[in-house]
């Protein structure tokens, strides 16, 4: 794991130059067909992250957000979000991060992630059994036992996942819980493992988008569940994500509940 953590490093920072080449208010954008836009950052990420893993592991697979390299019987995929939070960096908003999760296939479970905050320097990674870090510093999940006076991290609801997040919302709020949209879905699911919020939840399928955090906040002590509290796959699409610090998932599970539709 060593080895692999070396390399996912390595392919951070790399992401993370490329990323501050492209960033900027000037930063040109597309128009996937799911309605989210895309960078040249993004692409070229995502090419060298492939390159990097074929060069050093030949036979792991790999799963971009947007773009893929799978092998048949690989052992290992790497799950890459190369740029989370494309929609701020394309408006030269300084909220996104890089993520990198190698997910055994014969779980599908992550057992190593790190993501990489370009703007602030902060990296963060984890593999199991390891306890997870913020360059180099052990961090650790909160201990607030209810939602009052915490911070969530959610984004918008998805008809694809059966859920709408209005009534999370409305009884978070009565909660005294302060939520934050900030369209980077890791970038405030991170700062679970890093002691600063108390929860996410993750209205989407992808897994690009919660790999990493699986393996980093449980690591830090969290809980990671899919919509219905059960245990989902990061090497496919699933219910969606609740990522806590443990002692609050069940509160913030009957919340989410609340809004199946």
């Amino acid at each position: 794991m060593e080895q692999y953590l070396e390399l996912a490093k390595e392919i951070a920072k790399e992401a993370e130059v490329i990323a501050l080449k492209y960033f900027g208010f000037d930063t040109e954008s597309t128009w996937k067909g799911d309605n989210t836009p895309l960078t040249v950052a993004d692409t070229t990420i995502n090419d060298m992250v492939i390159k990097k893993i074929n060069e050093k592991y030949p036979d792991h697979s790999v799963q971009g957000e947007e773009k893929s390299d799978k092998k048949d019987k690989s052992k290992y995929i790497w799950v890459c979000d190369p740029v989370d939070g494309t929609m701020p960096f394309s408006n030269g908003l300084p909220i996104f991060t890089f993520s990198l999760a190698l997910v055994d296939q014969s779980t599908g479970q992550p057992v190593l992630g790190v993501v990489n905050d370009p703007i602030l320097k902060n990296m963060y990674w984890a593999y199991k059994g390891s306890g997870a870090y913020r360059n180099g510093k052990k961090i650790a999940v909160s201990k607030s036992t209810s939602l009052f006076n915490t911070y969530l991290n959610t984004d918008a609801s998805g008809k694809e996942v059966g859920y709408s997040n209005l009534p999370l919302l409305s009884q978070l709020s009565a909660k005294k819980c302060k939520v934050m949209k900030l369209l980077s879905f890791i970038y405030g699911g991170i700062q679970v493992a890093n002691g600063k919020f108390a929860g996410a939840v993750f209205y989407n399928r992808y897994a690009h988008d919660v790999a990493s955090l699986k393996i980093i906040t449980e690591e830090a002590g969290g809980k990671v569940t899919d919509l219905n509290g059960e245990d989902r796959r990061y090497d496919q699409e699933g219910l969606g994500c609740i990522v806590s610090n443990g002692l609050v998932h069940d509160e913030i599970l009957e919340c989410v509940k609340a809004g199946k539709v």
